[in-house]
C-alpha cells in the first residue's frame, strides 16, 4: 500500500482571506484524511483549523520550507510531503518543487469570488471543493455550536457593529455608524461596538454606547455566537459572521464585492463610478469617496429588512 504523503498548508494573509481560503483548507484535510496535516501561518487560526486534523508544523519541516527561499539544500526533506500555498495574485520569489502547489485566490481576467477561485486552484490538483464546508463550519463554530456562548439582552434584539477594517480606505465614516446605532437603539435594538487590536492601537474612541475588544479568535467567535445581526465594513470579522450564521450587512468600497462578499450577509455600496478600483487585493486610494457615499437609507433598509424577518 502507497504511503500517503505528510500535508503542509500554508497561509500568511489577514483573516478575511483566511476565512475564504477555509473551505478549500477543508477540501484538501477531507481528501488526505489519512496523512499527517500540518500548519504554516499565524498560531492565533489554530482555534479554527482544529477541526481539520491541522497541527503546528515540525521545526525539521519548517527547516525544510525555509530553504526554498534560499536554496534546494534541504529539499530532499520534501520528498514525502505535499505543500498547499495559499496566495492572492503573485507567488513568492521561491524555487519550483514537484511537491509544491501554489492556489492563487485572484486572477486579473475572472471577477469571480476568491473562494470559488481556490476550489478552481484545487481541481486542477484532482480534489473537489466539498460543498459541505459550510454545513462542517457552523457545525464546530455556529451559533448553535456552544452552549455557553455569549446571550442576548432577554427579548431585545443584539447588533454588532464592526467599524475598523484592515485599510482605513475601506471604512465608513465612524460618525455614520454612530448615526445607524442611535437609529437601532430607537428600533428597540441593543448595539455594541467591536473594536479589534488594531482600532485600539489607532485610539479608535467609541462614545454613549457598549464597546467590546475580544482578546482572541474564541472570544471573537463567542461575542458573534450571542449577536442577532451585525453590520460592518469589509473585514475578517464580517466573514466570520456570516460564516458563523449571523446574518447582517457589510459595507464595500475600494474591493469587489463579486469578489470578497461574506457568505450569508448582504452587501452594499455606492454608485461612484471609479469603485471597484482594486483587482488584485492591494489598495492605493488615498480618497474613499466610495465609502463616504453610502448613505444611511440604504444600510438601515438592509437591516430593517432583517429585523422584519426576526
Amino acid at each position: 500500500m502507497q504511503e500517503q504523503p505528510d500535508i503542509v498548508i500554508i497561509h500568511r494573509g489577514g483573516l478575511g482571506d483566511f476565512l475564504m481560503a477555509w473551505p478549500a483548507m477543508h477540501g484538501i484535510c477531507e481528501h488526505f484524511s489519512k496523512s499527517d496535516r500540518f500548519w504554516i501561518g499565524p498560531l492565533n487560526r489554530l482555534p479554527w483549523l482544529k477541526p481539520l486534523g491541522l497541527q503546528i508544523c515540525p521545526r525539521e519541516m519548517q527547516l525544510a520550507f525555509d530553504a526554498l527561499f534560499a536554496s534546494r539544500s534541504r529539499l530532499q526533506a520534501l520528498a514525502g510531503t505535499k505543500i498547499f500555498w495559499f496566495v492572492l495574485e503573485k507567488h513568492p520569489p521561491v524555487e519550483k518543487h514537484p511537491n509544491l502547489f501554489f492556489l492563487q485566490g485572484l486572477h486579473h481576467s475572472a471577477m469571480v469570488p476568491v473562494r470559488q477561485m481556490y476550489a478552481k486552484e484545487l481541481l486542477r490538483q484532482g480534489i473537489f471543493f466539498d460543498p459541505g464546508w459550510l454545513a462542517a463550519w457552523r457545525t464546530h463554530f455556529g451559533k448553535g455550536a456552544r452552549a455557553n456562548c455569549a446571550q442576548t439582552n432577554g427579548p431585545r434584539k443584539t447588533a454588532l457593529l464592526f467599524p475598523g477594517a484592515g485599510h482605513s480606505a475601506k471604512q465608513w465614516p465612524l460618525v455614520q455608524f454612530f448615526e445607524l446605532a442611535g437609529w437601532l437603539e430607537k428600533q428597540g435594538v441593543t448595539v455594541r461596538f467591536v473594536l479589534g487590536p488594531a482600532e485600539v492601537e489607532q485610539g479608535m474612541r467609541i462614545c454613549d454606547f457598549p464597546v467590546e475588544r475580544p482578546q482572541c479568535p474564541g472570544d471573537l467567535t463567542d461575542l458573534l455566537r450571542g449577536a442577532d445581526m451585525v453590520a460592518g465594513n469589509d473585514s475578517g470579522p464580517m466573514h466570520l459572521a456570516g460564516m458563523s450564521g449571523v446574518p447582517g450587512v457589510v459595507l464595500f468600497g475600494p474591493a469587489s464585492k463579486r469578489q470578497w462578499a461574506p457568505v450569508g450577509l448582504r452587501a452594499v455600496g455606492s454608485d461612484t463610478p471609479c469603485r471597484p478600483c482594486t483587482a488584485n487585493g492591494r489598495i492605493h486610494c488615498d480618497d474613499p469617496r466610495c465609502m463616504a457615499a453610502i448613505g444611511q437609507d440604504v444600510v438601515r433598509r438592509e437591516l430593517a429588512a432583517l429585523l422584519g424577518k426576526q
